[in-house]
Protein backbone atom coordinates (compact mmCIF):
# COMPACT_ATOMS: atom_id res chain seq x y z
CA UNK A 1 0.00 0.00 0.00
CA UNK A 2 2.89 2.43 0.56
CA UNK A 3 4.05 2.01 -3.03
CA UNK A 4 1.20 4.10 -4.48
CA UNK A 5 2.04 7.29 -2.51
CA UNK A 6 5.72 6.87 -3.38
CA UNK A 7 4.89 6.52 -7.07
CA UNK A 8 2.71 9.62 -6.97
CA UNK A 9 5.52 11.53 -5.28
CA UNK A 10 7.99 10.34 -7.91
CA UNK A 11 5.73 11.52 -10.76
CA UNK A 12 5.15 14.86 -9.08
CA UNK A 13 8.90 15.44 -8.80
CA UNK A 14 9.49 14.96 -12.55
CA UNK A 15 8.30 18.27 -13.95
CA UNK A 16 8.90 21.88 -13.04
CA UNK A 17 6.62 23.51 -10.51
CA UNK A 18 4.42 26.43 -11.46
CA UNK A 19 6.62 28.62 -9.25
CA UNK A 20 9.75 27.58 -11.20
CA UNK A 21 8.01 28.30 -14.48
CA UNK A 22 6.74 31.68 -13.26
CA UNK A 23 10.28 32.56 -12.16
CA UNK A 24 11.71 31.56 -15.54
CA UNK A 25 9.12 33.68 -17.37
CA UNK A 26 9.47 36.79 -15.20
CA UNK A 27 13.19 36.90 -14.47
CA UNK A 28 15.10 40.02 -15.42
CA UNK A 29 18.74 39.32 -16.24
CA UNK A 30 21.50 41.86 -15.62
CA UNK A 31 24.04 40.98 -18.27
CA UNK A 32 25.33 42.03 -21.67
CA UNK A 33 22.61 41.31 -24.24
CA UNK A 34 24.99 39.47 -26.54
CA UNK A 35 26.06 37.14 -23.75
CA UNK A 36 22.45 36.34 -22.78
CA UNK A 37 21.59 35.86 -26.45
CA UNK A 38 24.42 33.35 -26.79
CA UNK A 39 23.25 31.47 -23.67
CA UNK A 40 19.70 31.31 -25.08
CA UNK A 41 21.00 29.88 -28.35
CA UNK A 42 23.03 27.27 -26.46
CA UNK A 43 19.95 26.32 -24.43
CA UNK A 44 17.94 25.85 -27.63
CA UNK A 45 20.65 23.51 -28.90
CA UNK A 46 20.59 21.61 -25.62
CA UNK A 47 16.85 21.13 -26.13
CA UNK A 48 17.58 19.65 -29.60
CA UNK A 49 16.38 22.64 -31.61
CA UNK A 50 18.37 23.85 -34.58
CA UNK A 51 18.59 27.58 -35.09
CA UNK A 52 16.70 29.06 -38.01
CA UNK A 53 16.53 32.80 -38.59
CA UNK A 54 18.80 34.79 -36.26
CA UNK A 55 18.61 38.58 -35.86
CA UNK A 56 21.63 39.54 -33.76
CA UNK A 57 20.78 43.23 -33.99
CA UNK A 58 17.37 42.79 -32.38
CA UNK A 59 18.38 39.82 -30.19
CA UNK A 60 15.74 37.51 -31.69
CA UNK A 61 16.05 34.02 -33.12
CA UNK A 62 13.66 31.36 -34.30
CA UNK A 63 14.23 27.63 -34.16
CA UNK A 64 13.89 25.57 -37.32
CA UNK A 65 10.32 24.30 -37.60
CA UNK A 66 9.54 20.68 -36.85
CA UNK A 67 6.40 18.69 -37.64
CA UNK A 68 4.59 16.88 -34.86
CA UNK A 69 1.46 14.73 -34.76
CA UNK A 70 -1.53 16.27 -33.01
CA UNK A 71 -0.50 14.25 -29.92
CA UNK A 72 3.02 15.71 -29.93
CA UNK A 73 5.04 12.90 -31.50
CA UNK A 74 7.87 14.15 -33.71
CA UNK A 75 7.34 13.43 -37.41
CA UNK A 76 10.91 13.07 -38.60
CA UNK A 77 12.04 13.62 -42.18
CA UNK A 78 12.63 10.40 -44.06
CA UNK A 79 14.10 9.75 -47.47
CA UNK A 80 14.99 12.89 -49.43
CA UNK A 81 14.04 15.00 -46.36
CA UNK A 82 10.35 14.28 -46.98
CA UNK A 83 8.16 14.45 -43.86
CA UNK A 84 4.83 12.66 -43.93
CA UNK A 85 2.21 14.74 -42.15
CA UNK A 86 -1.25 13.66 -41.12
CA UNK A 87 -4.49 15.58 -40.72
CA UNK A 88 -4.09 17.98 -37.75
CA UNK A 89 -0.29 17.65 -37.68
CA UNK A 90 1.37 20.86 -36.54
CA UNK A 91 4.50 22.66 -37.67
CA UNK A 92 6.15 24.32 -34.66
CA UNK A 93 9.07 26.66 -34.24
CA UNK A 94 9.89 28.87 -31.27
CA UNK A 95 10.71 32.56 -31.39
CA UNK A 96 13.10 33.57 -28.61
CA UNK A 97 13.27 37.29 -28.01
CA UNK A 98 15.35 39.27 -25.56
CA UNK A 99 13.45 42.34 -24.43
CA UNK A 100 15.57 45.19 -23.12
CA UNK A 101 14.10 46.48 -19.86
CA UNK A 102 16.83 49.04 -19.24
CA UNK A 103 20.56 49.26 -19.90
CA UNK A 104 22.06 45.76 -19.45
CA UNK A 105 18.75 44.37 -18.15
CA UNK A 106 16.80 41.93 -20.25
CA UNK A 107 13.78 39.65 -20.06
CA UNK A 108 13.44 36.55 -22.26
CA UNK A 109 10.24 35.62 -24.05
CA UNK A 110 9.66 32.30 -25.83
CA UNK A 111 6.67 32.22 -28.18
CA UNK A 112 5.55 29.24 -30.25
CA UNK A 113 5.03 29.88 -33.96
CA UNK A 114 2.56 27.17 -34.94
CA UNK A 115 0.64 26.09 -38.04
CA UNK A 116 -1.78 23.19 -38.34
CA UNK A 117 -2.27 21.05 -41.42
CA UNK A 118 -5.93 20.49 -42.28
CA UNK A 119 -6.51 17.83 -44.94
CA UNK A 120 -7.97 19.35 -48.10
CA UNK A 121 -7.07 22.93 -47.19
CA UNK A 122 -4.75 24.75 -49.61
CA UNK A 123 -2.77 26.32 -46.75
CA UNK A 124 -1.91 25.58 -43.16
CA UNK A 125 -3.94 27.25 -40.42
CA UNK A 126 -1.97 29.51 -38.06
CA UNK A 127 -2.48 28.77 -34.36
CA UNK A 128 -1.79 31.64 -31.97
CA UNK A 129 -0.66 30.84 -28.39
CA UNK A 130 -4.16 31.62 -27.05
CA UNK A 131 -5.98 29.63 -29.77
CA UNK A 132 -8.17 26.90 -28.23
CA UNK A 133 -7.13 24.58 -31.10
CA UNK A 134 -3.46 24.80 -30.09
CA UNK A 135 -2.42 21.44 -28.62
CA UNK A 136 -1.40 21.99 -24.98
CA UNK A 137 1.94 20.22 -25.46
CA UNK A 138 3.09 23.09 -27.71
CA UNK A 139 3.01 25.50 -24.78
CA UNK A 140 4.67 22.82 -22.66
CA UNK A 141 7.58 22.67 -25.11
CA UNK A 142 7.82 26.47 -25.09
CA UNK A 143 7.91 26.37 -21.29
CA UNK A 144 10.67 23.74 -21.38
CA UNK A 145 12.77 25.97 -23.61
CA UNK A 146 12.08 28.95 -21.33
CA UNK A 147 13.27 26.89 -18.34
CA UNK A 148 16.37 25.70 -20.20
CA UNK A 149 17.32 29.31 -20.93
CA UNK A 150 16.69 30.26 -17.30
CA UNK A 151 18.86 27.36 -16.08
CA UNK A 152 21.76 28.55 -18.26
CA UNK A 153 21.41 32.23 -17.33
CA UNK A 154 20.11 32.26 -13.75
CA UNK A 155 23.48 33.45 -12.42
CA UNK A 156 22.64 36.79 -14.08
CA UNK A 157 19.14 37.08 -12.59
CA UNK A 158 18.36 39.71 -10.03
Amino acid sequence: MRIVPLLLLAFAACGPSSAELRTAKTTVYTVDGGQLFSLAQQAAGDEHYKLGAVDDGHLVFETDPKFYSSEGDLQSPGANDFTRVDNHSVKVSFVVELQEISERQFAVRVTPHTYQYIAGSPQMRPLEPADPNLPPWVLGRADSLQLAIYDRAKNFSR
